[in-house]
């Protein structure tokens, strides 16, 4: 996918970090402009099939290994659904952008901030549990000290 689209430039969490119909536009329009648009769309097919293998991944990555036992159970089972809920939320951002390039409607303002607050609490939530993995490794592992 990283392959695929990377003639898109600005690259695609550029786009999903934008918070206003005018950001998401200006976006849309350097890609439109380059004639790499067309990659957005298309990438989607590719993007709904990594995003549930990276949330079934990492919730049996979670639990079915001893990689977080030195964490407390509290935090074992939340890092556990870290993964599959920012799978949801990379699900809801994809359907939410598919709907913006495709619907003729005008949106209220308030959907492209609720599709940047999504794919940003995806990101949070990816970046949590890889510091995460990375710390438990760390700490398990005194040759990487």
């Amino acid at each position: 996918m990283a392959i695929y689209t990377h003639p898109l430039t600005p690259c695609i969490p550029a786009i999903q970090l934008t918070f206003s119909e005018s950001a998401f536009k200006a976006i849309l329009a350097d890609w439109q402009s380059a004639g790499t648009d067309d990659r957005f769309k298309k990438h989607f097919a590719l993007d709904f099939p990594f995003l549930v293998s990276y949330g079934v991944l990492g919730f049996l990555v979670s639990t079915r290994t001893r990689l977080f036992q030195n964490f407390s159970r509290p935090i074992q089972s939340l890092l556990s659904y870290a993964l599959p809920v920012a799978a949801v939320a990379d699900a809801i951002e994809n359907l939410m952008h598919l709907y913006f390039l495709s619907a003729a409607a005008p949106f209220i303002s308030a959907q492209y901030l609720v599709a940047g607050v999504v794919a940003s609490t995806k990101w949070l939530l990816i970046l949590v549990f890889v510091c995460s993995a990375l710390h438990a490794c760390y700490r398990r592992n005194p040759g990487c000290r």
